[in-house]
This record gives C-alpha cells, sequence and structure tokens, in this order.
C-alpha cells in the first residue's frame, strides 16, 4: 500500500512562502481599499475550498508593485513559486491595504502573533472533518510500509528575503539544530521511532525523504502542527530554518561564535530581518518597545483564484497591554480589529452590549478544549512527602470531589459551559461517552472520606496534616491574574479548603511559570486543556510525554530522551507510554484508535488531570469591515487556530 497526497489543481491550499525581508527594505502601508480582481462575495463558512484552477496571471499589492517599479523588487512572477498555493476566500476576493490592530502582552504572549502565521509543511484545514491539507511540500508519498515519507516542496519557493527555500533548510534544521546536543539534550520525540531517530536525505532541492525504521503513524499530522519554521519562539518547534541566514551565527560553521546564545537569538520567531516563509514579517520589535509591527512578506507564495498574491492586508500591528483585562478593554473600545486571543467569556455580556459603538461583531466558535481550567497534580515533585500523597489516586479523586463545578460554570461561564472531567470533545475519535463525567459529582463527604483514609488528619483549625505530622500546604501555580479563569480557580481552591486541604494560589509571568512547570518546581499546575480533538498530535495531557506533561514532568522527561534524563515511571504512567509508542508505530487508523481510546482511558481512570468546566465557546471580537473571518469554526491550539482559516486571505474593507 502507497499513500499518496498532493494538491489537486491547487484547491484551498498550497505552498508557504518566507517573511521577513533582510533583502527587500520595508513596504510603506497603504490604506485598506486597494481592490486586486474582484469577484462577488459568498456567504462566510468556514468549510474549505474545492479545488480551484491554478492561475496563469498574478497580481500583488500597491504597495509592491510600486517597488518593483522602483527597482527594489523583482517582478511578483518572479517572486512566487511555479505552482502557488491557490487559497479559496471565504467571502470573495479582498481588497489590498491596512493595518491588522491586535493587542498581546509581550513576548511571552508570543502565539497573539504567531498563529497568525501559521504556515508548515502541511496544513490543517479550516473544517476539522477535513483531510491534512498540501502546504510547503505539495505532495508526498508513503513507501508500502508507512516507514519513510517522501514530501515534495513547491519548486521556486523563496524566503522572505528572496533566498531560495529549499530542502537544505530542512537539512540543516534536523543536523546541526535537532541533532545538536547544545540545543537539545535528545532529538524531537515525534521523530524518533523505537527509540532511533529518524534519518533524513535529500535527492533534490525540492525532494526529501524522512526514513523512521519502523512504520510512523503521526508523521502527517506533525507536519500540519510542528511542520512550521524552528523555533516558534519558547515552544521550540519546528521543521526547517533559514540555512543561508543562521549559518553565520552557528559555531559549527562559524568559528568566531563562542556558544549558541546569538544563534537562539537570531533564530527568534520575533527578531526583526530573520528572514521567513510566513505571510508577515517583523519589521519593528525591541525589548521596551509598545507595539510590533510586522509587514507583508513581498515572497509570500500563496495567492488568491484570481492570482492576487496575498496576503490582502499589509501590516499587523501588536499594541503591548498590561494583561487580558487591558485586552478586553481594547476589544469593547473598539480598538482591535479582530482579536481571538485573551477575549475572556465573561466578557460576552459587555461586548455584545458595545458593539454598536465599537462597529465590531462578536462570533461564538466551537472550541476543542477538555476546560480552561485544570490542573496537574505533579507525581514527581521533589518533596518526598508530597510526592507519596500526589501519587495516591484517593488524594486525586478527593481534590476531585470537592469541586462544585455546576457553581464554576454559573458564576464564571454564565451556564456556557458543560460541567465535566473530560480531556477531549465529542467530535474526538479517541472520544468515549464514559469519560464525560468521571469523578466530575460534586461530593464534599466522598472527598472527606478519601483524605481521612490516607491519613491526613484535620486539626483544630480544620486543616489536614501530612502523615509525617507536617502542614499539608497546597500551592497551586498559574498565568491567570483576572477574568473567568481566575474566578473558577478561586472557587476550586475555597472547595479544597473545605475539605481541609490548605491551598495558596500564586500567579506570575508566562515564561516564568513555564520555567518552573518545566522544571519540575511546581506542586499543582493550573492550565488550560486543549488538543481536544486530535489530542496524540502532542498528548501532553494524556501521559507524560515531555517535560510539559505538569502531572509528571520527570517521567515525561524521560521519555522525551529516551531514558537519558528524567525518572523512570512505573504502573499507568509507564503503560500510556508504552501504548502510544504503538500508537505511533502504525499507519492503521483503526488501530490507532482502538489504542488511542486505551491511553484515553487510563488518562480519567488516574486523573492525571483534573478538570471543571468545559466545551466553552471561543469569542472573537472582529470589526465590521473585517471580512473573509467564517462565521462559523472550531478552534483549537493544534490547529494553530485562527491560522487554520488562513489569516492571509482576511481583509479590510475600505
Amino acid at each position: 500500500m502507497r499513500l499518496v497526497g498532493f494538491a489537486a489543481g491547487g484547491g484551498l491550499l498550497a505552498a508557504c512562502s518566507p517573511s521577513a525581508p533582510a533583502a527587500p527594505p520595508a513596504a510603506p502601508t497603504t490604506a485598506a481599499g486597494a481592490k486586486p480582481t474582484s469577484a462577488p462575495p459568498a456567504p462566510a463558512q468556514a468549510a474549505p475550498t474545492s479545488a480551484a484552477a491554478a492561475p496563469t496571471k498574478f497580481s500583488e499589492a500597491p504597495v509592491l508593485a510600486q517597488m518593483v517599479q522602483a527597482g527594489k523588487l523583482p517582478p511578483v512572477e518572479q517572486r512566487l513559486p511555479a505552482s502557488p498555493q491557490v487559497v479559496q476566500p471565504v467571502q470573495g476576493v479582498g481588497q489590498y491595504g491596512g493595518t491588522w490592530r491586535l493587542a498581546w502582552t509581550g513576548p511571552a504572549d508570543f502565539h497573539a502573533y504567531g498563529r497568525e502565521n501559521y504556515d508548515p509543511m502541511l496544513r490543517w484545514p479550516r473544517d476539522p472533518k477535513d483531510a491534512i491539507q498540501p502546504g510547503l511540500a505539495e505532495k508526498w508519498e508513503f513507501n508500502a510500509d508507512g516507514s519513510a515519507l517522501t514530501l515534495t516542496l513547491r519548486k521556486g519557493l523563496k524566503w522572505s528575503d528572496g533566498q531560495p527555500f529549499t530542502t537544505d533548510d530542512i537539512l540543516f534544521w534536523w543536523n546541526d539544530i535537532a541533532l545538536d546536543t547544545n540545543l537539545y539534550p535528545a532529538p524531537p520525540p515525534e521523530w524518533v521511532i523505537n527509540a532511533k531517530p529518524m534519518t533524513v536525505e535529500a535527492s533534490s532541492p525540492e525532494v526529501i525523504t524522512l526514513k523512521f525504521g519502523a512504520p510512523n503513524g503521526m508523521a502527517l499530522r506533525m507536519l500540519a502542527f510542528h511542520g512550521n519554521q524552528w523555533p516558534l519562539n519558547f515552544e521550540r518547534f519546528g521543521f526547517y530554518a533559514p540555512k543561508h541566514y543562521l549559518t553565520q551565527f552557528h559555531p559549527k560553521y562559524n568559528n568566531g561564535a563562542n556558544d549558541y546564545k546569538l544563534f537562539t537569538d537570531k533564530a527568534d520567531d520575533l527578531t526583526p530581518g530573520r528572514p521567513v516563509m510566513t505571510a508577515w514579517h517583523v519589521t519593528s520589535w525591541a525589548a521596551g518597545d509598545r507595539q510590533l509591527i510586522a509587514d507583508r512578506n513581498p515572497y509570500y507564495w500563496r495567492v488568491d483564484p484570481q492570482g492576487n498574491q496575498l496576503p490582502y492586508i499589509d501590516q499587523l500591528r501588536l499594541d503591548l497591554v498590561e494583561n487580558s483585562e487591558a485586552v478586553n478593554l481594547k476589544a469593547v473600545n473598539g480598538e482591535l480589529d479582530m482579536q481571538f486571543r485573551r477575549i475572556d467569556i465573561a466578557k460576552y455580556s459587555l461586548l455584545q452590549e458595545n458593539k454598536q459603538k465599537g462597529n465590531y461583531r462578536v462570533l461564538r466558535w466551537d472550541d476543542a478544549n477538555g476546560s480552561p481550567v485544570s490542573f496537574f497534580v505533579n507525581q514527581t515533585f521533589p518533596d518526598p512527602d508530597l510526592r507519596r500523597v500526589f501519587q495516591d489516586l484517593r488524594f486525586r479523586q478527593a481534590l476531585s470531589y470537592a469541586i462544585n463545578r455546576k457553581q464554576i460554570n454559573e458564576v464564571s461561564y454564565f451556564g456556557l459551559g458543560k460541567e465535566r472531567n473530560a480531556l477531549l470533545i465529542a467530535e474526538s475519535p479517541f472520544y468515549t461517552p464514559e469519560i464525560e463525567a468521571m469523578y466530575a459529582e460534586f461530593a464534599p463527604e466522598k472527598a472527606n472520606q478519601l483524605l481521612d483514609d490516607m491519613g491526613l488528619k484535620k486539626g483544630a483549625d480544620g486543616f489536614r496534616s501530612l502523615p509525617s505530622g507536617q502542614p499539608l500546604e497546597l500551592t497551586v501555580e498559574t498565568i491567570e491574574t483576572s477574568g473567568s479563569n481566575f474566578d473558577a480557580i478561586e472557587l476550586v481552591r475555597k472547595g479544597w479548603e473545605s475539605v481541609g486541604a490548605k491551598t495558596v494560589v500564586k500567579s506570575s509571568e508566562r515564561s516564568v511559570f513555564w520555567t518552573r512547570a518545566t522544571g519540575n518546581q511546581v506542586q499543582i499546575a493550573q492550565w488550560g486543556t486543549d488538543r481536544g480533538l486530535e489530542p496524540f498530535v502532542d498528548p501532553i495531557y494524556l501521559f507524560p510525554y515531555d517535560e510539559r506533561s505538569w502531572m509528571a514532568p520527570a517521567y515525561g522527561i524521560w521519555f522525551s530522551t529516551g531514558g537519558q534524563k528524567g525518572e523512570k515511571p512505573e504502573g499507568p504512567l509507564a503503560q500510556a507510554q508504552e501504548l502510544f509508542g504503538q500508537f505511533k508505530a502504525t499507519i492503521d487508523a483503526s488501530k490507532q484508535i482502538e489504542l488511542g481510546k486505551q491511553i484515553v482511558k487510563l488518562a480519567h481512570e488516574n486523573l492525571w488531570t483534573i478538570e471543571t468546566v468545559g466545551a466553552l465557546p471561543s469569542i472573537p471580537v472582529i470589526k465590521n469591515n473585517m471580512s473573509n473571518v467564517p462565521d462559523q469554526a472550531v478552534t483549537d491550539w493544534i490547529f494553530m487556530s485562527p491560522g487554520n482559516l488562513d489569516p492571509a486571505q482576511f481583509y479590510l474593507k475600505s
């Protein structure tokens, strides 16, 4: 059996192109309204496009046409690949120009920028029911047993500085980044099968083969999720990097480079001048700035059905604000053009009340979240007394029974969610109904009995002690400082204290929290569990997968490093890791579903995460002149939403 994928006539997808000119100077923006080739608008819908005929003539934004006329850029035909990806607009062909205004809280809030710039090897579709789509790679083919995958890149792709994008940029990422132990303690686990890293061989500038040594059932998913430009900020995911640019800073290629700090700084997604393959590239940002500016990529490799080079919008502008509350205030005031991230569902009524004055609309998209407020009880926490307690399933059950989910839903989320303890949503092929309410009832009497049975005795003050006699004091760490999620966390804290578990909530800046949580320093981490449709693309919430699996980071490090670091787990946690190894090693979809459901069952039976209220909608706020944004969509972190909705085809009506 050979599995082949390709872009038929272009369709909704096409190869990606770079965006971060070291070569062409930043283009000035024009007022929104320069109209490319016109076409009648269609009703807004989230469904991906049917295959479209590839155009033979091409057009470009006026600001780029001016640069061509001035001799600063080659003609658009020379900047596009031989087969640019054709993107079907949601409503119709758009208008060039304008600045898309967003808000963020700084570099730790990277995805406020990164999700608008989603251009990997393969692409998630707009509609999750559809198949994975071509991207920078226009076709792919597995060998007979799924142990090797050959990718064919679009011919003539160029980085945002005009330099060729080829298989050398993938080889550079693999050989000089992913396999460099100065940058990674071990190769990325998604490219390790049976404890052996894949090998990568290029037969031409466009054709590259990934050899796994055994069937790799995750390869296509990972190319849609982690197939982006390295490093995706602090998460350090990727599949390619600009070799022509980064070798000058890499110690292997430059004897004057004494360490990797300059290399990683120059590779960072927010560094102005770094060549990219995305629709926009950062042209202005430095520590202390109040705005990040990203201008259109003149070599972007995607077009609309009329041959108009995307993106339609000239520029992204991210205003730096203090916190999520400030993001929501700007949205209410009509100061944001399309904001998806950090819009608080608690502000839904306020946003609706002000939408006419602010000249915006508020949508309700389905969100693939388990819960925005989940708790990870760290079973590898260094303190031996707490570790023994945290590893006891009865303790985690007691914490879950002490949570009044109905109250949280009504107080924090206006009854818009579901009281549940499930990580997945019902649309996932790995979902089974029995996980929905497992340990989810509000039963403080059960919680008290379980804690009593563990020997955690209550004192005169009503709080419990450890078997050693030391006070039981729980610390929950989070990045939330306000809003509906913080209110929900406070209700959980009160529930736990009502059964004698003294609890303190500690908030910190995201990067500080991230360092502590991945460093195994956090007792109980609070985070949101997305990935509810395709959980095995990045299964950090289902079992200890890597250091981001905060139910047991040390076990996750052991798994991700092939046993070189961390601690080896036992029991159900080890069983889940073994099952995932089998999951990765088959390309049989029915077998994957069977194995996946076993892992999901283990995760819920053992309460490796404690969920609260989920299946909540996301509520993007969109100015009325922002077009080609679908009225209905399913969003998820795995899909890099709204990246999977093709932001390059959004436009601002004049």
